[in-house]
């Protein structure tokens, strides 16, 4: 009896070890029944101490009656072109270095995904470029994907368009209609198997766009000034139409290539911006804008108007100023889009003597010296090669008191050098008193030099910027005023 009871224990203890000898594996992902899983999923499962490698099965029946058998050295494994909207079940178990293996593991269930998802433009979405960049999400596994865009949802008019991209998630439709609705969808490929199209996405392209800047009612606009409008990616050329009429009877254009597109750093925002193509002086103007690409012209913009400038606006001398240095220089601002100015002064108010100079700047010298103690009258214009204004101030100004060297023969004085650098020299003979002003171009007094002697008097004018100058002479009851050159 003692006999057959030992041999019972050796054989119980036998069957327990060998039982317990390797463990099963526990499956850890996908959870069972999972859905929308890549088709190189990743199967994973808590690894088992002191196995070789472990065998997985994959099956579309839960018998597993036809598996793929895979092996992996570790605790999980990366599947590869399984079929896209396929369910699988699967199941793993682990072989030790005798070959020995453990059972099976619960067999678990995944579905993998049926089509790629759509991203941007989102469904029915309005306001887009004619040349969109259209993203769909990646299915992972997959390197080939194929598109298909129209203007249809059955996919079947002469708009139809299709093509494949392997890499990125993006592609790009050009030179679409404005203003028009585009359906577009895409699928994966692989070497096993083709997905589904992806849901049919569709939006709507922008029809037209506004205006940006100068705003509406702007005035003193300048003929070149610059002009923005928001802009549709995909344009390839700009139409600008102005107008003295709100209705356009008899517009004037001004064409713009791609090059006047940007995107503003700042806000994002999409802009084409040029320099007005020289406009009149002096006019009320509407405009608008329309978009073009090879296939379509968009609608016109909303219509703006602007003012642009009329007259110069003219500085020094100023109207009706008096005491002017005979040296003095014509002064006025700048009108952008200017190609040169007219500048005319007489000393008659009627302007039947003047003297009339073409100006390349905003600033003219005479070549001689103002008459002293005279009325003059001046007037500015502006002038390109399309138009001149027809408008313009008349200032006057009259000139100081004072003689020229050459008008002045009574006083016996003498300035040298001149052109000088550091100093002047003044010399006097005969009088009772006299002092003198160093005066610049704007009519400033710069430097007084009181009580001069008769003989030689030095005038500093280290302090001076180079330039011209003019010193005035104050002799007993007389004036004498020459032009002195600061080098």
């Amino acid at each position: 009896m003692k006999k057959v009871l030992s041999v019972v224990f050796v054989l119980f203890t036998i069957s327990v070890f060998a039982q317990e000898k390797i463990y099963t594996p526990t499956t850890v992902a996908p959870v069972d029944s999972a859905i929308s899983q890549n088709v190189n999923v990743m199967l994973d499962w808590n690894p088992v101490s002191g196995v070789a490698y472990y065998e997985i099965q994959i099956d579309t029946s839960n018998t597993f009656s036809n598996p793929v058998l895979y092996t992996a050295t570790y605790s999980a494994y990366n599947t590869s072109l399984l079929l896209f909207g396929q369910y699988y079940h699967w199941r793993v178990r682990a072989i030790d270095a005798l070959g020995d293996s453990s059972n099976w593991s619960v067999s678990k269930a995944f579905e993998t995904k049926y089509r790629p998802t759509l991203s941007t433009p989102a469904d029915s979405a309005t306001g887009i470029a004619v040349n969109p960049l259209m993203k769909t999400t990646l299915l992972s596994g997959v390197t080939t994907y194929e598109w298909e865009f129209d203007s249809v949802n059955t996919f079947s008019s002469a708009w139809y368009q299709t093509g494949s991209f392997i890499t990125g998630s993006t592609f790009r439709t050009v030179h679409n209609l404005y203003g028009d609705r585009y359906f577009w969808r895409v699928r994966g490929i692989h070497v096993n198997d083709t997905s589904d199209w992806s849901t049919t996405f569709s939006f709507l392209t922008k029809d037209s766009v506004g205006l940006k800047y100068p705003l509406s009612g702007t005035v003193d606009f300048h003929p070149v000034d610059s002009m923005a409008f928001y802009s549709i990616f995909g344009t390839t050329k700009y139409q600008m139409a102005f107008d003295t009429d709100s209705l356009f009877p008899s517009p004037f254009y001004a064409f713009l290539d791609s090059s006047a597109y940007f995107v503003n750093p700042n806000n994002g925002d999409t802009l084409a911006s040029t320099h007005a193509d020289t406009l009149p002086y002096g006019s009320k103007l509407y405009w608008k804008v329309r978009l073009i690409n090879p296939n379509d012209t968009s609608k016109w913009s909303n219509i703006w108007n602007l003012t642009t400038v009329d007259k110069v606006t003219m500085n020094a001398p100023a109207d009706a100023s008096i005491d002017i240095p005979v040296t003095s220089s014509f002064d006025w601002d700048a009108i952008r889009g200017t190609d040169y100015y007219i500048l005319e002064y007489d000393t008659a108010a009627t302007f039947a003597t003047a003297i009339k100079v073409n100006v390349t700047g905003t600033t003219y010298t005479p070549t001689t010296l103002l008459t002293p103690q005279t009325d003059y009258y001046w007037r500015v214009r502006a002038a390109n090669a399309k138009d001149t204004t027809g408008v313009w101030d008349e200032f006057s100004f009259t000139t100081y008191f004072g003689l020229s060297v050459e008008e002045n023969s009574q006083i016996e004085w003498d300035v040298y050098p001149n052109p000088a650098y550091d100093y002047v020299n003044v010399s006097i003979e005969g009088s009772n008193s006299a002092y003198a002003e160093v005066i610049n171009i704007l009519g400033d007094v710069v430097i007084n030099r009181n009580n001069m002697r008769n003989g030689n008097n030095v005038i500093n004018l280290g302090e001076l910027d180079p330039g011209m100058y003019m010193i005035r002479l104050y002799i007993d009851d007389e004036i004498a005023t020459t032009r002195l050159i600061k080098k």
